[in-house]
């Protein structure tokens, strides 16, 4: 098994506390199916399918204090190679046909492969509002503004703002008006740069302002465009027979499309 270059291998790592007095690291075999320590009975897993099975690949121990599975990390995934890296060979008569390799279970090897574990994104995207006053204005209830974080925000309110200094402007997190975008999955971390660039496009978040994007819900190009065609079927655009010049039609965003898109939007003006 050594030796491999493939970098859409994760092998799943269990690390369920029934299991601490064993003296080999446990994994998941091929399809979800059973548990196994030798690597060679392991099986591959896509970054695309760990990600898409979130919790049930990704979870942590759960916690009697939180309530919650906020716990010690419980299963995760790891590149093969990684794992491969610190894996031995076992003991003769200690596993059937002395496969191997094996990982010894001790607290070295835990957290190597715990620091190396592949991460998730996060489920959302918050796009961080802020409320910001400047000196001599109205007082009122100011207005509101999006940023990473208040001196983001405060730097741009006094490079448009004339005569304004740092000591001007007042800004303070507002909560309430955050707004939740969600985070890319398995089908929208798969595009193409140039499928990518076409639904972003096509749903308005490449128009220069993050917070336009949605305005629109077309792309009007060839009937035959090989990147709108993909997009059609992967389910995320959908081609009309509408349109003026031979030829060419209108590609509309899909449901699933127009959420794919807003994955894919900064959270922020760049």
């Amino acid at each position: 098994m050594s030796g491999r270059t493939d970098t859409d291998q994760y092998v799943i790592v269990d690390l369920r506390r029934e299991w601490a007095r064993r003296p080999f690291l446990t994994f998941w075999r091929p399809d979800f199916a059973g548990y196994a320590y030798p690597l060679s009975w392991a099986g591959d897993y896509t970054k695309a399918v760990v990600v898409e099975k979130d919790e049930y690949l990704t979870r942590r121990r759960y916690s009697v204090a939180t309530g919650k599975y906020t716990g010690r990390w419980e299963r995760f995934a790891v590149l093969r190679s990684i794992v491969e890296a610190i894996a031995t060979t076992p003991p003769p008569g200690q596993i059937d046909g002395n496969a191997g390799p094996v990982v010894v279970r001790n607290k070295k090897n835990r957290d190597y492969l715990i620091a190396n574990r592949l991460q998730l994104p996060p489920a959302v995207r918050i796009r961080k509002a802020w409320t910001v006053h400047v000196a001599r204005w109205d007082e009122g209830d100011g207005c509101i503004l999006y940023g990473p974080s208040a001196s983001t925000v405060r730097a741009k309110v006094q490079r448009d703002v004339d005569n304004v200094s740092f000591a001007d402007i007042t800004v303070r997190r507002c909560k309430e008006k955050d707004i939740s975008l969600p985070a890319p999955d398995g089908i929208a971390l798969g595009l193409t740069p140039k499928e990518r660039h076409a639904l972003l496009h096509a749903h308005g978040s490449t128009c220069g302002d993050v917070m336009k994007a949605g305005f629109r819900d077309y792309y009007y190009t060839d009937r035959t465009n090989p990147v709108l065609c993909s997009l059609v079927e992967k389910g995320l655009m959908r081609k009309s027979d509408r349109g003026w010049e031979e030829g060419n039609v209108y590609f509309f965003t899909t449901d699933a499309g127009k959420h794919c898109a807003n994955s894919l939007t900064p959270e922020y003006n760049p």
